[in-house]
């Protein structure tokens, strides 16, 4: 079958029963749209619509069975067009990310990056810190930000960020009450920076949550059950910093770095590892 055009002109017609209808929909005339049909069924040797005078157009038992191949046949044609088209933009970017920084510093970094380089396509694969390192040595991904690991080839920067106390507006607490804290099953160096800064000023803060993934570990915060620690850069809203409001005591900064291959690296992935700096040493506002 080698006319798309008739093809869609009789799929088009075996839905409105009515060549005039079809006519309207595919922005022709009535006309061609006869021809259309007329030249399938010469091709297939076979009417496809019951048509006549004086009674309701329907499809033959051949119309009914061929409207489907037709159907078929035009959206693997819709497909290959969209994949062709996908695969003329072969420009893209492979990053890892952390779950807690994929949803604030990247996804503002990215409105900047969009701006400058529309036509690239990135994917982001999230993962804890320590992983993203063999993603990117094994070549999976093409750059990696995330809590510093470390002096090793390929840094690209690291910066240095507030650590704060995060949470919501409804989370409990007052300024000389039990500081109820939710953190990661493993983040034993959050955990330790918290209950550290806690001991210097004699507050006391117990473990009310803990979870496996960062997504649970903000999920318990969103429900105001308590507190956690993060980089500032990180925290949006509905987030909030809760230091001020609590008296909690300051915390130490933390490093965030980028790293990518340095033999490798193209000039996209040098273009968003600068958004992505610009993005930290920029001022944070929180609440």
């Amino acid at each position: 079958m080698k006319d798309l055009n008739a093809l869609e002109s009789f799929v088009v017609a075996a839905e409105t029963l009515n060549f005039s209808a079809a006519a309207d929909r595919r922005n022709t005339v009535q006309s061609a749209v006869s021809a259309h049909i007329r030249k399938l069924e010469e091709e297939l040797g076979c009417a496809l619509f019951n048509r006549g005078r004086g009674r309701a157009m329907s499809l033959t038992a051949e119309g009914e069975a061929f409207v489907v191949y037709a159907r078929r046949i035009l959206g693997l044609s819709d497909e290959a067009i969209r994949a062709v088209r996908a695969a003329r933009t072969p420009r893209r970017v492979r990053l890892g990310t952390t779950v807690t920084l994929a949803m604030s510093a990247v996804t503002k970094a990215l409105q900047s990056f969009a701006a400058l380089e529309p036509d690239v396509q990135i994917h982001i694969q999230c993962e804890r810190s320590d992983a993203l390192l063999a993603l990117l040595d094994a070549g999976e991904i093409d750059m990696a930000f995330m809590m510093d690991q470390g002096r090793r080839p390929g840094r690209e920067f690291v910066e240095a960020t507030a650590l704060v106390w995060v949470g919501t507006d409804e989370v409990p607490g007052t300024t000389t009450g039990d500081v109820p804290l939710v953190f990661l099953t493993d983040g034993r160096d959050l955990r330790g920076y918290a209950f550290e800064a806690l001991d210097r000023t004699g507050r006391v803060g117990y473990l009310a949550h803990l979870s496996p993934h960062p997504i649970g570990v903000r999920a318990f915060v969103l429900a105001g059950l308590a507190v956690t620690v993060m980089p500032a850069t990180a925290v949006t809203p509905p987030l909030v910093d809760l230091g001020h409001r609590l008296e909690l005591p300051p915390l130490k900064d933390v490093a965030l770095s980028l790293y990518c291959d340095p033999k490798t690296a193209s000039s996209e992935v040098k273009t968003l590892a600068a958004v992505l700096k610009e993005q930290l040493v920029e001022p944070q506002p929180v609440a």
